[in-house]
């Protein structure tokens, strides 16, 4: 057993170190973890034992920083390549991607294999190497290019485009391996790693096979430039048979309760919004950018995109998302439920509202969400006005 200091900030059981400072956890409650460990110069631990589960669910979380979606995205493919025939021999369930502004990874399986399924979360945090990164580079790129021929895909280059620190407007970002190398050390760095395990494994083995793995942290030192991020012209596809316009916009921090049910509110009101000649799409960011919100409005004819784009963003507004409020929280408090019912959504819903001194996780995201008043949603009409943004995605 690997030898660690470490604070017990949250559990069941009264296993309590001196000095900790202890959360304020129900061990009677399946919506909030048993336990919190912080350990010293190491991830923090969150465990739910579901006693009697058969199946182990592992969860690797790190923070997307910088936020360089693109060299994310090259070590996510990455790690699940090297780790999927791991998996793929213990019949387990292996995914990767980003979340929230995060860079996590999931392992599910049985739990008698729980020395491999710990292996294998291990390997999925460990770093890149140039010969492993070769062909998710490649398909990255290619990736980019597609993306650019098309008008909605156009929108998300750009949105890449302006997290890159050598943004040029036209250009498409392109991604090395110094990028993704550099996002590894900083976002894997080990103390700001989170590691979610829901299943009945002792503690022993836990701190075992998950205390140290990971970047060294890396507190306060200034990093390197590594010489980030190109970019490169592109030559974008005409689309003559469509006209188009598109918003794109903030609400806030998209696991916010007010957040989740002003965009269930703005799907009903969508849907309820009559746009002759137009269609209307909703985008949400699964990738890149983690709270923008998108709005695309495809015509015949520009001055038909440019009206049904204001009848969306018409609903931006109290009066105009108002008569679905209501609506919208109901419909977010009924997602979060029905994904806290598998293990693979109550691994995501605890990265997403951890609170390691209490009074949040999931439990308290869905306190949240009942006590939402219409007034909550003036703050996020603010966000929205002050992050609009109207990019141009016609060829």
């Amino acid at each position: 057993m690997v030898s660690v200091g470490l604070a017990l900030v949250g559990g069941a059981g009264g296993f309590f170190q001196e000095g900790a400072v202890r959360a304020s956890v129900s061990p009677f409650d399946p919506l909030v973890p048993d336990s919190v460990l912080v350990l010293s110069d190491g991830p923090t631990l969150v465990t739910e034992r579901a006693v009697g589960l058969p199946v182990l669910g592992i969860r690797v979380s790190a923070p997307l920083d910088p936020p360089w979606p693109g060299a994310a995205r090259v070590l996510v493919d990455q790690a699940l390549e090297r780790s999927r025939p791991l998996a793929d021999a213990l019949g387990s369930a292996l995914r990767g991607g980003l979340e929230a502004g995060r860079i996590v990874y999931h392992v599910t399986g049985d739990l008698r294999d729980a020395d491999e399924l710990a292996w294998i979360a291990r390997r999925l945090a460990g770093p890149p190497v140039p010969d492993a990164t070769r062909e998710p580079l490649e398909r990255e790129a290619q990736r980019m290019d597609a993306l650019a021929e098309t008008a909605q895909g156009r929108m998300i280059v750009e949105l890449e485009g302006r997290l890159s620190p050598s943004y040029v407007e036209g250009t498409v970002p392109v991604t090395t391996f110094n990028d993704v190398r550099e996002l590894w050390r900083r976002s894997f760095a080990r103390d700001r790693i989170r590691v979610f395990v829901l299943g009945d494994i002792p503690m022993p083995l836990l701190l075992a096979e998950l205390s140290r793995f990971g970047a060294p942290p890396v507190g306060e030192a200034r990093y390197a430039d590594p010489g980030i991020s190109g970019s490169r012209k592109v030559g974008l596809a005409d689309t003559p048979l469509y006209a188009w316009s598109a918003a794109v916009f903030s609400l806030g921090p998209s696991g916010d309760a007010a957040v989740l049910a002003a965009v269930e509110a703005l799907k009903v009101g969508l849907r309820e919004t009559s746009v002759p000649r137009a269609t209307l799409r909703l985008h949400r960011a699964s990738d890149g950018a983690p709270d923008w919100i998108g709005i695309t409005a495809r015509a015949l004819r520009k001055r038909d995109a440019d009206e049904a784009l204001g009848a969306a963003l018409a609903l931006m507004t109290e009066e105009g998302l108002g008569p679905w409020w209501w609506e919208g929280v109901a419909l977010a408090r009924n997602g979060v439920v029905a994904q806290a019912t598998t293990p693979d959504g109550w691994l995501t819903l605890a990265d997403r509202y951890f609170s390691p001194e209490g009074g949040g996780w999931i439990r308290g995201a869905l306190d949240r969400l009942e006590s939402l008043r219409r007034r909550d949603l003036d703050p996020l009409l603010e966000v929205f006005r002050a992050t609009l943004l109207h990019p141009r995605i016609d060829a």
